[in-house]
């Protein structure tokens, strides 16, 4: 897949209605929230949805757009 030059990403911070937060084990930057790249042509909603889906395997709603991190570089 290339990677466009404008990289967005998207998080989602999904609680259980008990108070438990859900995090993911990264391969190295230890416990996270879910998230991660949003495809090209992609809206945020439909990203962190897809995000949250494929690390953990649950099916969310969004209910409020927290963060949002992008990165202008160039990537090489």
């Amino acid at each position: 897949m290339a990677f466009p030059t404008h990289i967005v990403s998207a998080g989602g911070i999904v609680e259980d209605g008990n108070g438990n937060i859900l995090l993911v084990k990264a391969h190295d930057d230890g416990w996270v929230y879910p998230g991660g790249i949003t495809e090209v042509g992609e809206n945020l909603i439909d990203g962190v949805i897809r995000e949250i889906k494929e690390e953990s395997g649950i099916d969310v709603t969004v209910s409020h757009l927290i963060s949002v991190v992008s990165n202008t570089a160039i990537h090489k």
